[in-house]
């Protein structure tokens, strides 16, 4: 029988295939992470938000007499 040293052909381009499937599926899914980033991002309104909650907090806290 002949001994196969080494790669051929045809392994060659089942590696290539597989590594381009791979790479593939994952650019999709980080692209899909990348696409929803800018919904969870933290508007800069927030903070204004956050600090009017906290003067109301504070403001009816002070206002208490106990």
């Amino acid at each position: 029988m002949k001994s196969n040293k080494g790669m051929t052909l045809i392994s060659l381009l089942i590696y290539l295939i597989v590594l381009f499937v791979v790479i593939g599926t994952m650019s999709l899914i980080i692209k899909y992470f990348y696409e929803n980033m800018d919904e969870t991002v933290i508007s800069s309104d927030t903070s204004d938000q956050y600090s009017r909650f906290i003067a109301y907090i504070s403001s009816d806290i002070n206002s208490r007499k106990n």
